[in-house]
């Protein structure tokens, strides 16, 4: 261990400190880039809704499971009264859902789908979003994601005015153009960095994104590489 001799300058601040508000933002704009669940729910009334979630990410390989961070309308952290999302209100209704890898080829309507629309009007339909039915649950997938995943809700964990929402991965479905099949003994491999298209994107801070051009190489002295 190498420790520091002379202190750089900070800034450290208690978590008291912050409000509601003031402490997404900081979390929103240090925590990047992350990489952005487009989520596809249906409603029992069955209109199909559409929306990005970025505080996202996998949970556990075996079983499959995934999970994504739901906030309030608004995003506002601030108000008392919590008023839920249109996919969170779909999933409690449902259980199901699914999360489409956000790719390049579909930045600007992934980002235009995050819009507060009526509950009774789909973003695929007003956005003119393509999409396939899914095999074993009811919720659409979006066409051109390189990676769609069918998944049952296994838990909806109340945290703050956030709801961590964990699915369980019941179907995968994969475009041809990124599917390598068996690679390093092991079957059904993706590559979604041939095509630009195809890249994910990633969520920066306030109205930012990023896209996947400068990937660097270090392979690890004891693997896997």
């Amino acid at each position: 261990m190498t420790n520091a001799t002379t202190p750089d300058s900070f800034i450290s601040l208690s978590v008291d400190d912050f409000n509601p508000s003031e402490m997404y933002f900081l979390l929103r704009d240090s925590v990047l880039p992350r990489p952005i669940a487009w989520v596809s729910t249906v409603s029992v009334a069955g209109v199909h809704n559409l929306a990005p979630f970025s505080f996202f990410n996998v949970c556990c390989p075996s079983p499959p499971v995934m999970g994504f961070s739901c906030g309030p309308r608004g995003d506002n952290h601030d108000l008392e009264a919590i008023v839920s999302k249109d996919t969170l209100q779909n999933i409690r209704d449902t259980g199901e859902f699914v999360i489409n890898i956000s790719p390049e080829g579909l930045f600007e309507p992934m980002v235009d789908s995050a819009q507060d629309l009526p509950p009774n009007i789909s973003e695929f339909d007003a956005l003119g979003i393509e999409s396939f039915p899914c095999d074993l649950i009811k919720p659409r997938r979006v066409a051109k994601t390189p990676v769609a995943f069918e998944c049952r809700v296994k838990d909806i964990l109340p945290l703050g005015k956030n709801h961590w929402v964990m699915g369980d991965v019941v179907k995968v479905h994969i475009l041809e153009q990124v599917y390598q099949g068996e690679r390093d003994g092991k079957r059904h491999r993706v590559d979604l960095l041939k095509e630009s298209a195809m890249r994910p994107l990633g969520r920066l801070g306030r109205a930012f994104y990023c896209k996947l051009t400068d990937v660097m190489l270090r392979t690890r002295i004891d693997g896997p590489n």
